[in-house]
């Protein structure tokens, strides 16, 4: 594979989780949910039950 493709594939990649993280910051708690979702990754809390814990799907 082409070196352009992965640069590529990384800047969208990176794009996208700024866009998902600055989405929570502009929301309601955003910025207690951005901060609990991180700490969630930090701590090994499996991606599927983020959301539970964190309670984004309120």
């Amino acid at each position: 594979m082409n070196k352009d493709l992965y640069k590529g594939a990384l800047i969208m990649a990176s794009l996208l989780v700024v866009l998902v993280v600055g989405a929570f910051a502009l929301s309601d708690d955003g910025a207690q949910k951005a901060g609990c979702v991180g700490r969630a990754i930090g701590s090994g809390v499996s991606l599927s039950s983020i959301a539970s814990v964190c309670g984004l799907g309120r």
